[in-house]
């Protein structure tokens, strides 16, 4: 007789899908890069918040295309994949997503790590490595254990940004000229921001776990990105009319410092913010690369292992494992900013591509099934993933030789991979839906 395999469980409503969204983009980022920003783009830097969440919705509004088309956990392996059917193509999108994540979880858990030996003696490689060994074991236990303790968390980090918000418009003092600024500074300010509007991409890859993934997945997306990008911009404006440019571009713990003129010695609540916040993100990583190494390895890239789900608890446990591995090895580099740059590198790889590939396929396939479609084109050519597209080659401009070097390494490295393993011929559309009639018929048998 044959036994169906066992499937992820759908828990995702939109509800929790944006949360989920929010959760991966309000992390890190904001608790650490306002502060060097605000020393590029001055009393500006709201502007540069702006600008990284319209270039931001460029790419989101391909995703939410692309997700509406193909509801398959792998999202930018898949988009791109479907886009130029060339396998090749579609891994190296794959690869370089699996990388952004595994190298995001390190450098989080290496925030979390420097919050956590600011307030307690506690080295920060043991509690990196130990925040990633808790949410690996958590993510093995269920996705709705993991989404109850991601909604309580969420709602903590956000409360700090509110209060600061809040603190900032009812009493901030500082006189503060907001329009001071040039354009070279506004566009340094974004590219530093940017890797905090980075996660949003991620919903895509929680499809099999999402109840009506066609309609909820690209919902949430947008929803994602609109509401941290209006977050970012209020918080970015109040912490100015809190204590000023200067001394938000001199902070080496903006979040901090940003309160102390009216918690004085009780500001250091938010370094405790700031430890649920990151600690929040490696969760939330956590999951999506398992989900991710689940995805790819369907599609026969990677060994069929990594999609295999334990029986017990219907979780991708050795996609989980295979995550833990690598975020810890990472965490040897032992250097925020170095990890930082090279994700934001992957990030923004993978953003060009999915971009094209959402031209493609409208060019391509204008009449194909889709709940969602990216509105004004131009000769059949959508413009938001043409912007976005090019705004993220502009982007990697701005990152130094060194990540280049690093990024590049790792394509080198996903090319060896490809050519042990990946060449395998993956499953077509057609062939998917035809097992999975014949699990549910031998599941009702």
């Amino acid at each position: 007789m044959f036994t169906p395999k066992v499937k992820l469980k759908r828990e995702f409503g939109l509800l929790s899908a944006t949360i989920f969204g929010v959760s991966l983009i309000v992390g890190a980022g904001i608790y650490t890069i306002i502060g060097v920003a605000t020393s590029v783009a001055g009393s500006g830097i709201w502007l540069s918040f702006l600008a990284a969440a319209a270039i931001a919705l460029f790419t989101g509004l391909s995703y939410a295309e692309l997700a509406s088309m193909f509801p398959r956990t792998g999202a930018s392996f898949v988009y791109v994949m479907e886009a130029f059917r060339n396998r090749l193509l579609g891994f190296v999108a794959g690869w370089l997503v699996m990388f952004e994540v595994m190298v995001s979880v390190a450098a989080i858990a290496l925030a979390f790590g420097g919050y956590l030996a600011s307030v307690l003696p506690v080295p920060i490689l043991i509690s990196a490595f130990g925040v990633i060994a808790f949410f690996s074991l958590v993510n093995i236990v269920g996705i709705k254990e993991s989404i109850r303790l991601n909604i309580l968390m969420f709602l903590l980090e956000i409360g700090g940004l509110l209060f600061i918000i809040a603190a900032g418009f009812f009493f901030g003092g500082t006189q503060v000229d907001f329009m001071d600024f040039t354009v070279p500074s506004i566009f340094g300010g974004a590219a530093l921001v940017f890797f905090a509007m980075i996660g949003f991409d991620m919903i895509a890859e929680e499809t099999e776990e999402t109840k009506d993934a066609r309609r909820t997945i690209p919902k949430a997306i947008i929803l994602s990105i609109l509401i941290c990008g209006v977050l970012y911009v209020l918080f970015a404006i109040a912490a100015l009319m809190l204590v000023g440019p200067e001394i938000l571009g001199a902070s080496t713990a903006p979040v901090k410092d940003i309160v102390v003129p009216l918690l004085g010695e009780y500001s250091d609540i938010f370094a405790f913010i700031a430890l649920a916040s990151t600690a929040n993100t490696v969760m939330i990583c956590m999951i999506t690369s398992s989900r991710l190494l689940y995805g790819i390895s369907k599609e026969r890239a990677i060994p069929s292992l990594f999609s295999k789900v334990n029986r017990r608890f219907s979780t991708p446990h050795f996609a989980i494992l295979l995550s833990f591995s690598v975020a810890v090895l990472f965490l040897l580099l032992a250097d925020l900013a170095v990890v930082a740059e090279i994700a934001n590198f992957a990030a923004l790889a993978v953003f060009t591509m999915v971009n094209l590939s959402a031209i493609q396929l409208r060019l391509e396939k204008p009449k194909a099934k889709r709940a969602f479609k990216i509105p004004f084109s131009i000769a059949g050519v959508p413009i938001a993933p043409v912007l976005g597209a090019l705004f993220s080659v502009f982007l990697i401009s701005f990152l130094s030789m060194d990540v280049l070097v690093y990024g590049f390494t790792v394509l080198a490295a996903g090319a060896i991979v490809y050519f042990l393993q990946g060449r395998k011929k993956a499953p077509t559309e057609k062939t998917i839906e035809k097992k999975q009639e014949l699990r549910e018929k031998a599941g009702k048998g």
